[in-house]
């Protein structure tokens, strides 16, 4: 089973990365549970609690962070960068690294959008791709 933590923060983006994300694990019949948290920040959180449940092959992670006037996005970027490069180190599981960090709004979309270049589709393939991996281990 894989699990997705998606953050309901910038939603008309993430809700889209979900979709085309879903859409790849349904392609190759993968299972999945879906979790829900308030923005990028609080899904290093729960993916750490998630890796240590002996539950999971791979968590997913889906978010998007875009930046405005303040440098609150620098920060949340380097938090969320840095939590989830050090879960993956730690964890058993591979953690696949989906939120989208742009300069703007338009960029978010483009990477979102379900008929172009859709990145959920690319972070479930990269979660397929590594949970074969590490059996091999």
């Amino acid at each position: 089973m894989i699990a997705i933590i998606k953050a309901n923060f910038n939603s008309e983006i993430t809700n889209l990365l979900l979709q085309g994300c879903i859409n790849e694990l349904n392609d190759q019949q993968s299972v999945y549970e879906i979790w829900e948290v308030p923005g990028a920040v609080e899904i290093v959180g729960l993916a750490s609690q998630l890796s240590k449940q002996n539950k999971y092959q791979a968590i997913i992670t889906i978010g998007a962070v875009i930046q405005g006037d303040t440098d609150h996005y620098t920060y949340v970027c380097e938090y969320v960068t840095v939590g989830l490069s050090q879960l993956s180190i730690l964890s058993p599981i591979p953690i696949v690294f989906g939120v989208l960090t742009t300069q703007t709004e338009e960029l978010a979309m483009e990477r979102a959008a379900i008929n172009k270049m859709n990145k959920g589709k690319e972070f479930a393939s990269c979660a397929i791709e590594m949970i074969a991996l590490y059996n091999k281990i």
